[in-house]
């Protein structure tokens, strides 16, 4: 004959295993809930950004005080893979007269130049990058554009600009953000010509209230 007392414990003890087993089940399963939740959270592209694959690198020209540093050049350029390197380009530059503001950018090897138009040309800029061992591939300029719904509106305006007459690379379009960045030859184009190309779509270019570069003209 069963003890009464001896089954009781049992099934107490049953029940006991299957409330810990069920825990530890709900207990994981909220876990890996929370884990993809957090993973797709890290993974989705930021708002009004593109995804990273787009995103242009970044580097500050410098500030000025009101508009004292001129006009702006920005040079894509080899060469510059080391924070060294950038270092002395600047200094260098910065000593040259007629230069007012200098900085660089290793991540998009990009010389950033502020000058005074009546004292320096930008051939005379290129030339000092060069004697610092760095090779001028192009100029860098950007524009904000308005009606790229879509990353195939970025794809067929990449394509209309990376057939526009010197223009070297296509940087970014991005859909997200509306911006377009290229480096092109400034002797065979320049900022007005590749804003026209712009045009020739149904894309066109946000105007700025107030031009933070000048347009590089065509040099000859």
């Amino acid at each position: 004959m069963e003890n009464p007392k001896k089954t009781k414990k049992l099934t107490l003890m049953c029940r006991l295993s299957h409330s810990v087993i069920l825990m530890k089940n709900i207990i994981f399963l909220t876990s890996f809930l929370a884990f993809g939740a957090f993973a797709n959270a890290q993974n989705a592209p930021t708002a009004g950004k593109c995804p990273s694959k787009y995103a242009a690198n970044k580097c500050d020209a410098g500030a000025c005080v009101a508009d004292s540093c001129g006009p702006m050049v920005k040079l894509a350029v080899n060469g510059l893979e080391k924070e060294a390197v950038a270092e002395t380009t600047k200094v260098t530059l910065g000593a040259i007269a007629g230069i007012n503001h200098c900085s660089t950018c290793v991540k998009s090897g990009t010389v950033m130049v502020k000058y005074n138009a009546d004292k320096i040309k930008v051939a005379d800029i290129e030339k000092a990058v060069a004697k610092n061992g760095l090779k001028v591939v192009g100029h860098k300029t950007d524009f904000k554009v308005k009606g790229l719904a879509c990353q195939s509106c970025s794809n067929h305006l990449t394509s209309i600009l990376g057939k526009t007459n010197g223009v070297v690379n296509v940087d970014k379009v991005c859909h997200m953000s509306g911006i377009v960045a290229i480096t092109f030859d400034a002797k065979k184009t320049d900022n007005e010509t590749l804003k026209a190309s712009i045009h020739t779509t149904k894309y066109r270019v946000i105007e700025a209230k107030k031009e933070a570069t000048a347009a590089t003209a065509p040099q000859s």
